[in-house]
């Protein structure tokens, strides 16, 4: 006797619904990675990169300053009027242009390093921080290209009392890189100022403080 096997039904082309289903998951897909997801790790990349980048600024001044021992003298030359008071400061442009020198090149060498090495963002950060912070693959961060290091020195000068002016010199470093990311390429630019040097300038004690209204 013969075996009818039963006979296989034609499959069914998805209908209508599930196809306008599966074209809104793409679609809500899309528009989270583009106007969420990208968004954050721009955020996260850029917060970790300035906090870095800062630090190196700082390490690099720190050691400038040990090794040198760099003194306000050194920066800064007083010349005196006749009664004693300041009359004016000039600034050593040698002394300064060889701390921007050292400082400067030890970014060069240190910056793509330091980035390629520390920042990354973990995927959980990305994703749902509340839950998943800190968890996950580490999201690559490389350097495509450190544009520009820049150096400047600013004066300020600061009340510090009766007839006292506290004078600060500090170095203003901009650094700008050019970052390759999950979310494409970033252009960033991290500024740090970094006191060097500062001294109390003393002048005559006036008989009379007038406060004020």
């Amino acid at each position: 006797m013969r075996r009818f096997l039963p006979r296989r039904r034609p499959r069914r082309p998805p209908g209508k619904r599930t196809c306008l289903l599966l074209l809104a998951l793409a679609l809500g897909l899309v528009l989270y990675l583009r106007f969420g997801w990208l968004p954050t790790v721009r955020a996260l990349v850029a917060m970790e990169l300035d906090n870095e980048t800062s630090n190196l600024i700082n390490e690099a001044v720190d050691e400038y300053l040990a090794a040198g021992q760099l003194r306000y003298e050194d920066l800064v030359t007083l010349e005196r009027a006749g009664d004693g008071s300041v009359a004016a400061a000039r600034i050593d442009l040698a002394a300064v242009n060889a701390m921007k020198s050292v400082v400067l090149r030890a970014l060069d060498e240190r910056v793509p390093a330091r980035v390629r090495e520390r920042v990354g963002i973990p995927l959980g950060n990305t994703l749902l921080p509340a839950l998943f912070s800190g968890r996950g693959g580490s999201l690559p961060v490389g350097v495509v290209s450190l544009r520009s290091t820049n150096a400047e020195l600013e004066s300020s000068l600061t009340a510090a009392g009766i007839n006292q002016t506290l004078h600060t010199l500090s170095l203003r470093v901009e650094v700008e890189l050019l970052l390759l990311t999950p979310a494409g390429l970033i252009n960033r630019k991290v500024c740090t100022k970094v006191p060097v040097a500062q001294t109390i300038l003393l002048g005559e004690v006036p008989d009379i403080l007038l406060s004020p209204p």
